[in-house]
């Protein structure tokens, strides 16, 4: 038998021996699946979690009173809670495992905001319709970099939507809002925990709002990525947590609060303005006017947005201020800036906050501010504390006023 013939029996013979060397299915594994959550027809949740060696599980949410909510443990390991009823909104949740914080690992959405990952849990109802994702043509994000002599960095990254009908319409020039996050977040705040591609795409569809391009920049100063995404070393130079220095950098609440007497040059606000916008009209088809350029933030990108349009009146024909306000409404350089607003003609300056929003105060006395100086205007209160739940629909109602007169 020749050498290739003695190999080939060998190989034949050592078949049986290869199909029994199979790895051994592992016991974890083969456990029945946890349901977790669990949502009732009446909106009662429960959320379950297999910990047999833990001594202690709480629950926590985003939603008013999830803090440390005990749970308790079954003779199989399961801990488990009943909640409710919730109202329909999307939340936040996360356990606390003898001390270390965790994500519920039989619910696969996810939601990130900057350095704080929650599971995400969607009790559907009316209310959160316009965030519920549809069968609507939906529109693209676009993760872009763009070179920044502002804040002296060569690249950094900004998200882009575009609406649906983009690249199918080569001809057509779109209206652009440039929407700014809140401290914590980065570029990637407003989709993922604010849903704003998904809040377009169901305005669009239901022709409540013209299509838009929506640009959603860093306003971290200090980043030119967000965190979480592999781009650097371990641990990442972008785990940067302070908001950026302007405005009211230090200051109490400077999250949301503007001080006009901050400095202006070298700041994001002015980033936005020289940088952003000349990038934006020179890469994509836009009407690149006044009338056809938007700005809103929320928090921080609240304080954001009134630093950059009082320093540049005749940029933005929309203004939003979701969640923020100035420390002084009769402060003389910001009176004196609102008239520039007014003169230049702004077509309409939107305010919003919540009821027990930390921001309420602020944003009031922003808003009574531009009644005395006759701005259209309007102000919008609902349930809820500084969170998602007031953002997601401000911005709703602020993108379907845009460029329609």
């Amino acid at each position: 038998m020749n050498s290739l013939a003695r190999y080939m029996c060998l190989s034949l013979l050592a078949l049986p021996a290869i199909a029994f060397a199979q790895p051994q299915p592992n016991p974890v594994a083969q456990q029945a699946r946890v349901v977790s959550p669990e949502i009732a027809a009446d909106h009662h949740v429960t959320f379950r979690l297999s910990a047999p060696n833990a001594t202690k599980v709480t629950l926590n949410g985003s939603w008013i009173g999830a803090t440390d909510l005990p749970m308790t443990k079954d003779d199989k390991g399961i801990w488990s809670t009943t909640i409710g009823p919730l109202a329909s909104q999307l939340y936040g949740y996360w356990y606390i495992v003898d001390g270390v914080r965790v994500l519920d690992p039989s619910n696969s959405e996810t939601e990130r905001d900057g350095s704080r990952y929650n599971t995400l849990l969607m009790v559907a109802g009316p209310e959160d319709d316009l965030w519920t994702f549809k069968n609507v043509p939906h529109g693209i994000i676009e993760q872009i970099w763009y070179p920044s002599p502002v804040l002296k960095m060569d690249a950094r990254r900004m998200y882009v939507y575009l609406p649906s009908e983009y690249y199918q319409n080569p001809a057509k020039k779109y209206p652009v809002l440039y929407l700014l996050h809140g401290g914590g977040g980065d570029e990637d705040a407003w989709t993922t925990m604010g849903r704003a591609n998904i809040i377009l795409d169901n305005l669009i569809a239901a022709g409540k709002a013209v299509p838009m391009i929506v640009v959603m920049p860093n306003g971290n100063a200090t980043q030119s990525v967000s965190q979480g995404y592999g781009y650097g070393p371990t641990p990442s130079p972008q785990q940067v947590t302070a908001p950026a220095p302007n405005p009211a950098a230090g200051a109490a609440n400077a999250q949301t609060a503007a001080r006009p007497s901050a400095p202006y040059a070298g700041s994001y606000p002015e980033s936005v303005v020289k940088d952003v916008i000349p990038f934006i009209e020179k890469t994509y088809r836009v009407i690149p006017d006044k009338a056809h350029r938007a700005i809103a933030g929320l928090s921080m990108g609240g304080g954001h947005t009134i630093v950059t349009t009082n320093n540049n009146p005749n940029t933005f024909a929309y203004i939003g201020v979701f969640s923020s306000g100035v420390q002084s409404a009769s402060d003389p350089e910001f009176l004196s800036q609102l008239d520039e607003i007014k003169k230049d003609g702004v077509q309409f300056y939107w305010t919003g906050a919540g009821d027990i929003d930390m921001a309420h105060d602020r944003t009031v006395a922003l808003h009574s501010a531009l009644v005395a100086k006759g701005i259209p205007t309007s102000y919008k209160e609902i349930p809820g504390r500084h969170y998602w739940f007031l953002w997601r629909d401000f911005l709703g109602d602020y993108a379907a006023i845009l460029f329609k007169k």
